[in-house]
């Protein structure tokens, strides 16, 4: 069985032993890695041994204390594809000529086979509930859809291997989903340990992406443009986690106080800031979109806030607007698309060029990257292409379900007419919906789906707002 928290009566020699050769390990790891790297040797001689180790220890963590297990994984899982094996110079397999960084033995990996592993062994112990206390059955219903739709794209993959390693990427997100709902459903005050963790997991990529800025390393090249990745592989994947965690910020500032509201202002200020150093365009207008959604459904001075931050962004920043100053030109003397956008265009008519070879169930998951070496920077036309027609309507069908959860959650938290108090319920509920419309927006240009760190925040903040608007919390 695995359960929620260990017994704390050990004794105290107990507990200090075990610091203290937990201790030593640390050390003795500290100076393996030191050596090593300084030695000149490969990333995997210094990076698998301290992740196998730490996959020994969150193992331990999970089976005895499930809830820290799921704390520390929220609160290390952004900053671990800094640590991917592969370099960035190596290719697909078969045929492919994208870089990637996808390796069973990456942390990011080994900690999302874990996370699956320990997830459905506890919400299998758990056990059925009454149907009185479950939740409303469209976000469950259109999650298994989704991912039946997933597993039926294998069958036409042009690359099965690589299919299955999305679909193990979708069930990580979905089992996400409904660990936090059944967590915090069975004890509310495991919310604020996994809203802190959400929270404090963006530190480390914020502090990365300032340094990069500040010192001109790290940042890679696009199409003559120097941009920050922080502790990602793609400036977007910083720009969506980015938008992602800072909606959901805003949206909760209102329902803290102290120190844990200075903390969430001076968090949503370097998230912002990261987000404009990105230039990632999409996950600006993203940003902005759900923003706007909290102020609409929060305070409207929300709204203003925004548009003055934007006003001040262009003024201070004249590279943002050049970023979208190339949209009015199509194409360049030369016949090539003058701006990625006319580049996205042609893209995604390249892309579902591919749909007649298998309208029904796709390509396979995973496989258009592989067949026009670069992703398709459109998630509704990558899942049309990828798992055709039916994972198409399931995809729809999960990103409506998730607008109905939202709503419940918002039906669940009404304020009262003449009362303005704290609520952590409603910042929820009003964060999650700006994030849910952010992410559908994002879906429009980016590859978010693909951006697995993103999708398992999304999916926190998706189980939250299950619990929120679980049935009878409707305001009467």
């Amino acid at each position: 069985m695995i359960p929620h928290s260990s017994t704390f009566g050990r004794p105290r020699t107990h507990v200090e032993r075990s610091l203290l050769a937990a201790s030593v390990l640390a050390i003795v790891l500290a100076v393996y890695c030191g050596v090593v790297f300084a030695s000149g040797a490969p990333r995997s001689a210094w990076i698998l041994p301290v992740a196998l180790v730490m996959a020994g220890a969150l193992t331990v963590v999970a089976i005895t204390r499930f809830t820290l297990f799921l704390v520390i994984v929220l609160a290390i899982r952004s900053s671990l594809d800094a640590a991917k094996l592969a370099s960035i110079d190596d290719t697909v397999d078969a045929g492919g000529g994208q870089p990637t960084a996808s390796s069973l033995f990456d942390p990011s990996s080994m900690l999302a086979v874990l996370f699956i592993c320990a997830g459905l062994a506890w919400l299998v112990v758990q056990g059925r509930r009454p149907a009185e206390l479950r939740p409303y059955p469209a976000v469950p219903r259109a999650a298994l859809a989704f991912f039946g739709a997933c597993l039926l794209s294998l069958l036409g993959s042009r690359a099965p291997a690589v299919s299955v390693g999305e679909v193990l990427r979708v069930l990580a997100f979905l089992i996400m989903i409904f660990v936090v709902e059944r967590l915090v459903s069975d004890d509310p005050t495991r919310r604020g340990p996994l809203l802190g963790a959400v929270f404090a997991s963006a530190v480390v990529p914020v502090l990365v992406t300032f340094y990069q800025v500040v010192t001109g390393n790290g940042l890679v090249d696009l199409d003559g443009l120097m941009r920050p990745v922080g502790t990602f592989w793609h400036p977007n994947s910083l720009g969506g986690f980015c938008y992602m965690i800072m909606i959901m910020g805003v949206a909760m500032l209102w329902h803290v106080r102290g120190r844990a509201r200075l903390g969430l202002v001076l968090l949503v200020a370097g998230l912002g800031t990261a987000l404009v150093a990105t230039a990632a365009r999409g996950a600006w207008i993203a940003a902005l979109i759900g923003v706007l959604v909290v102020g609409v459904l929060q305070d409207r001075r929300v709204i203003y806030a925004a548009l003055v931050a934007v006003g001040g962004v262009l003024v201070a920043v004249p590279s943002v607007l050049q970023r979208f100053s190339d949209l009015s030109q199509n194409y360049t003397a030369g016949g090539y698309e003058a701006n990625s956008l006319v580049w996205r265009f042609n893209h995604w008519i390249e892309a579902t060029s591919l749909l007649p070879e298998n309208p029904i169930t796709g390509t396979g998951l995973g496989t258009a990257r592989l067949i026009l070496y670069k992703e398709v920077h459109n998630d509704y036309v990558r899942a049309l292409v990828e798992s055709g027609i039916v994972g198409l309507l399931a995809y729809l069908g999960l990103l409506a379900a998730l607008f109905i959860a939202a709503r419940q959650a918002l039906r669940a938290t009404s304020p009262v007419p003449g009362v303005r108090s704290p609520d952590p319920s409603r910042g929820i509920a009003v964060g999650f919906t700006g994030c849910v419309t952010a992410f559908a927006v994002s879906a429009l240009t980016d590859n978010i789906m693909t951006a697995v760190v993103v999708m398992w925040y999304l999916a926190v903040f998706a189980g939250l707002a299950l619990c929120v608007g679980a049935p009878g919390k409707e305001t009467q």
